[in-house]
């Protein structure tokens, strides 16, 4: 053998060698990244390894108050499944020669949330992508760009000094140390499709490599179960309950006399032409709206008469639901009684006491459900859900 040929041997070998450490020094930069930002997922209540998804979509169904009709339907309540025991991926060490793809985690979420809100990691599949080197907001939120996955999407940013920031929200030169975005897993709409949360995911990671960035996902299947699980159970409980106060015969009721019996009852008019009785932080429990076409409408209102009203009455969207729904039936009492109308169900049957003790006992099954699973009706949670 020449010398020539085992110099390009030994040269050869070098590269070999220089290659392979290189690989390894990169894996475990990545590594000791990882070890010392990733916070410890939590338990999801709702993560579950079974559960078929719904392909209707829905939306809230309105109910009847009158014994005849059909109550809301109270189906088998959604149990939580186990959880299942967290594990991190171990890195695979490239064998390719240019530089290696960041490492990508996959995670069994918790059902405590890590990260403030409005990021929830038991209604969001929750990413995160930890930094090589700190970004700033303004290139961060480029790389993002605006892309849409059907659901809504939160983006939350960890700077330097260690609070978190909502992207879009922070000045473009502000240092970024850690990115979280969450996508909803179900809402009126339904469930998140497969081809939204795999789109989400592969955009993650494009951004993720771009910025050379440690990316921590949960895992697909599991998100895909827990969306069909949250979309079941919500669609047990989505419920508007309505009553309507009828004028009788061929009376109807004057515009005038709805504007100042609403407005003495504490009620609000909306820009979509219905008044709206609201808590003492502006959330809307309950709203009256005109059972003909015409909307309240400021000074048209004047000349308006209807021969009927409708109060609807959102049941998981309602904090402190059954003392709400008591308030309403007060005030349709109150209205049938100013009005000398007729108060009704949807079937124009006459709404008697112990119709509207029915209901009360109904919803006080759906919000102990609600409870159980971690949705308490009104909560920002549900909010969300039921949107």
């Amino acid at each position: 053998m020449s010398d020539l040929h085992l110099s390009l041997m030994i040269f050869g070998l070098l590269v070999i060698v220089g290659v392979v450490a290189y690989n390894w020094i990169q894996e475990q930069k990545f590594r000791k990244i990882a070890q010392q930002r990733f916070q410890a997922p939590r338990e999801d209540v709702l993560m579950s390894a079974s559960g078929e998804p719904m392909a209707d979509t829905r939306g809230p169904r309105t109910e009847t108050l009158d014994d005849v009709r059909i109550e809301p339907s109270l189906r088998a309540a959604f149990e939580p499944d186990p959880v299942i025991a967290l594990a991190l991926a171990d890195d695979q060490a490239e064998d390719e020669l240019e530089q290696p793809a960041k490492p990508t985690a996959q995670v069994q979420r918790k059902a405590d949330n890590a990260y403030p809100a409005p990021i929830d990691s038991v209604i969001d599949f929750v990413v995160r992508m930890d930094f090589s080197e700190p970004v700033q907001a303004g290139a961060l939120q480029t790389a993002l760009g605006d892309a849409a996955f059907g659901k809504a999407v939160h983006w939350l940013a960890l700077n330097a000094s260690g609070q978190w920031e909502a992207l879009g929200k922070t000045p473009e030169h502000l240092e970024l140390v850690t990115l979280c975005g969450a996508l909803q897993l179900a809402d009126r709409a339904g469930a998140v499709s497969s081809e939204d949360l795999n789109g989400f995911i592969q955009h993650v990671q494009q951004v993720g490599e771009m910025l050379s960035a440690v990316v921590q996902l949960p895992e697909r299947q599991t998100a895909l179960d827990t969306a069909a699980k949250l979309d079941e159970f919500c669609a047990d409980v989505d419920i508007l309950v309505g009553v309507n106060v009828i004028a009788l015969e061929q009376a109807t009721f004057p515009g005038t006399k709805i504007r100042a019996l609403a407005e003495a009852g504490g009620f609000t008019l909306a820009n979509d032409g219905t008044y709206q009785y609201c808590d003492d932080h502006g959330t809307v429990l309950y709203s009256l709206s005109n059972q003909e076409s015409a909307p309240f409408n400021g000074d048209a209102i004047k000349n308006l008469s209807t021969h009927g009203l409708t109060l609807l009455f959102d049941v998981p969207r309602i904090p402190n639901g059954l003392r709400a729904f008591e308030h309403m039936i007060q005030f349709a009492r109150h209205l049938t009684d100013s009005l000398k109308g007729l108060m009704v169900d949807d079937n124009l049957r006459p709404l008697t006491d112990e119709g509207v003790t029915k209901i009360k006992q109904q919803l006080s099954l759906i919000y102990g459900k609600m409870d159980k699973n971690g949705i308490t009706a009104g909560s920002p949670r549900a909010q969300r859900l039921f949107s």
